[in-house]
Formats: structure tokens, C-alpha cells, sequence
């Protein structure tokens, strides 16, 4: 994206970074002549569905149920906060939707949309003890788009760290399309399987390839991460790094903020 259609300060993250703030994901050789190229690891840019709830959700219940026949059953959609569980039906579960006894249907919305890969983590909490049947889930944390109607303003607020809730994300080459913001009220998980890598062409391989943060530039994520969670405090050199690279942001984005 040109500069110039830039609502964020050009080049500012990269500058703070120590001239980088992505950089191509490319495979090792050992894993390259192994035949162990990964799709997912620590620092990546991938693209998966990203779940979010409506301030009134919806949910099913049941219209005409034969439990000899869910397939051709029929449901309706109510507001949630009018399915109160015993105006139900009591010979749930539901088998054609997998669904347990105290399980609830509920319409939820998603988007394929850009993620920063924060955390593996493996659990056999389904299966207790069964190595076979683990499920692999990622702790993504999920890149929106700025719109028309974010002003330059408001986007440099984010920019400058400002909002908790709120990480800026710079476009790039490698890097995302667009500039973004980073979510942390969207955090979650997402199985692995719905997660595969976002690549961009380099010019200097000739083909596409997946990117990631660097290193400077995710210890910054992870820092305005902890700043995020109550009573939690990073120190040492991720603190000094976090600290620096926000005082720094700020001085840069005074100098040109629009005025009020």
C-alpha cells in the first residue's frame, strides 16, 4: 500500500523494530530436505476463521422434531435470551448436531481474516489420556481492517498504543495488505486444522511465501499483551524493549498528529 494512503505513520514500527517488522517464514534446510516444511509456528501470519458474537445472539429450538428422524426435523431461531432452556423439549441430545444433553445451538458469526499465531497448545480433555484423538488449537489473535470511517485520528491513537485493547499492524512486503489492528477482545482459539498460512510473493525466491513477525516486533504484541490482562507485569529485557519502542512511537506520532 502507497504511503500516501496510509492513515499511520509510514515506516514508523519498521524504524522500531531495527528496520523490520515482518519477515519471510522460510523453512530451514533440514526441514526442507526432510520434507518437514511446518504451516504453523510461533510469530506467523496465517489466515483462519475468526469467530465473534452479536450483542443479542441467536439460537435454535426445536419447530417439528421427530428424534426417529433429526435429519428432516425442523428448528426455528429465537433470541437467546428468550430460550430459556425450559421451554424446551427434555429428550435432547441431539445426535444429527453432536450435541450433549446441556448443550445449547447457537448461531455464531466468522470472517477468514488475518491472525498472529501466539501459542500451541494440545489438549486431551475430549479424550482424557487418548494420544490418538489430542486436539491441536492455536491462541490467535485476530487482525481487522481499518475501514472509511476510521479516522486518521483514530488510527494513529492505535498506532501510538493508546487503546489496551488495541495493536496496530503496518502493511508490508512481507507483510499484511493492508494496516490493521490487533483485537485482543477477539482473542482465541482456533483449531489447527482451520489455519493455513498467509503467503506473499518474494521477489528474491520467485515464489510465494509464508511471513511472521520478527522477534522485536512480537516481543512488542506480547508486551502490550501482558499490559492488557490486570495485575500482570512483564520485566527485564521484554519490559525495556516494550517500554522503549512505546515511548519512542509516541514521540514520532506527535509530530504529525492532526489537530483536534
Amino acid at each position: 500500500m502507497p504511503a500516501s494512503n496510509l492513515k499511520g505513520l509510514a515506516g514508523l514500527y519498521e524504524t522500531c523494530c531495527e528496520g523490520s517488522f515482518y519477515e519471510w517464514a522460510i523453512p530451514k534446510r533440514n526441514d526442507l530436505a526432510a520434507g518437514n516444511i511446518p504451516q504453523t509456528s510461533e510469530r506467523r501470519i496465517c489466515m483462519a476463521p475468526v469467530w465473534y458474537n452479536d450483542d443479542e445472539a441467536l439460537t435454535l429450538i426445536e419447530d417439528r422434531y421427530d428424534p426417529m428422524d433429526e435429519f428432516n426435523s425442523t428448528w426455528k431461531l429465537c433470541h437467546f435470551s428468550k430460550g430459556l432452556r425450559e421451554g424446551r423439549l427434555p429428550h435432547r441430545p441431539y445426535k444429527l448436531f453432536n450435541l450433549e444433553t446441556d448443550d445449547d445451538l447457537v448461531v455464531v458469526k466468522c470472517k477468514i481474516r488475518p491472525v498472529l499465531l501466539i501459542k500451541n497448545v494440545i489438549s486431551d480433555w475430549r479424550v482424557p489420556g487418548n494420544m490418538a484423538k489430542l486436539h491441536h488449537t492455536w491462541l490467535c489473535l485476530p487482525i481487522f481492517t481499518y475501514k472509511q470511517r476510521h479516522t486518521q485520528r483514530y488510527v494513529l491513537k492505535d498506532q501510538a498504543l493508546q487503546l489496551p485493547h488495541h495493536f496496530y499492524f503496518p502493511p508490508g512486503t512481507p507483510g499484511l495488505d493492508a494496516e490493521g489492528v490487533g483485537k485482543l477482545t477477539e482473542l482465541q482459539f482456533i483449531p489447527e486444522q482451520n489455519i493455513t498460512p498467509k503467503k506473499k510473493m518474494c521477489d528474491s525466491q520467485r515464489m510465494q511465501l509464508p511471513f511472521c513477525l520478527t522477534q522485536e516486533a512480537y516481543q512488542t504484541v506480547i508486551g502490550h499483551l501482558a499490559n492488557f490482562f490486570p495485575h500482570t507485569e512483564i520485566s527485564g529485557k521484554a519490559k525495556e524493549w516494550y517500554d522503549f519502542f512505546v515511548e519512542l512511537v509516541n514521540e514520532e506520532i506527535e509530530k504529525i498528529r492532526p489537530s483536534a
